[in-house]
């Protein structure tokens, strides 16, 4: 879930953004929850509303939420990302190992030497192959579980919430 929201986040947003800009930050974080909270600037003051629900919430009940909720729901997510990639490798991994590899013997005469050759260099092809998948895989896994990971990492103290929470009104005000 997490993964595809940061995904069409990425895709989507025109936006240049250096995460290491707090606002920047913000405007990012504040994107990826707008599924679950919508926020707005009404009297002087930063609105939360939780979408499921319907209702507004306070700052404590967010922080809460941002803190338990989906910080388990990005571990889970992280999780499962792993557990698929091992179960791919432990598919893949054996496969590669049943793939045999003729011998060369003295022995064999011309056309037998031909066909073993054929056979190591198509072989090897197929690991070669596989191979390549496990690494594309396990590339494609680690970059989607640091992604998650950075997430999950981002204002981790009621101190930076409330940053975050001010920078989301500026970011209102300024829009």
């Amino acid at each position: 879930m997490w993964w595809e929201t940061i995904s069409t986040f990425q895709k989507d947003n025109e936006t240049i953004l250096d995460l290491k800009i707090e606002l920047h930050i913000a405007y990012y974080v504040m994107n990826l929850l707008k599924d679950q909270y919508n926020f707005s600037f009404k009297k002087d003051k930063l609105v939360i509303k939780d979408i499921k629900s319907d209702k507004e919430i306070d700052k404590n009940t967010f922080f809460y939420w941002y803190s338990f909720t989906r910080f388990n729901e990005l571990i889970k997510e992280e999780e499962k990302i792993f557990t698929e990639f091992n179960e791919l490798r432990g598919k893949v991994l054996p496969a590669i190992e049943k793939i045999k590899l003729p011998e060369l013997k003295d022995t064999d005469d011309g056309s037998t030497k031909k066909k073993k050759i054929d056979k190591i260099n198509s072989n090897t092809g197929k690991i070669t192959k596989l191979q390549d998948h496990v690494k594309s895989e396990a590339d494609s896994s680690n970059h989607k579980i640091n992604t998650l990971r950075s997430f999950r990492s981002m204002y981790p103290s009621i101190d930076s919430l409330d940053r975050f929470l001010n920078n989301i009104q500026i970011i209102l005000e300024n829009a």
